[in-house]
């Protein structure tokens, strides 16, 4: 919990206590930018990966018949449904 005094409208603020809040300023900051920094680092990585795996990946012919080793089977005709087998509601 912070504690709070109630300064002087007239009363300055020491000259220690402005350095000591421009130094935590600044320090959150770099951590702030240095990670972000790191994230995109990261991410950029992670894209340049994914372009040069796509890049070297083998492509496949489009001109040609892709062969998908089963067999063919001849055509078959369905079969009749006869009217008893049809259930009328």
């Amino acid at each position: 919990m912070f504690f709070f005094q109630q300064a002087d409208p007239n009363q300055k603020i020491p000259f220690t206590t402005k350095l000591t809040l421009v130094f935590w300023i600044i320090l959150i900051l770099a951590l702030l930018s240095f990670f972000a920094f790191g994230i995109f680092l990261v991410a950029l990585m992670v894209g340049l990966f994914l372009f040069a795996t796509n890049l070297f990946q083998k492509k496949k012919r489009s001109d040609s018949i892709p062969y998908s080793g089963s067999q063919t089977r001849a055509y078959k005709a369905p079969r009749n449904i006869k009217d008893d087998d049809v259930i009328d509601i």
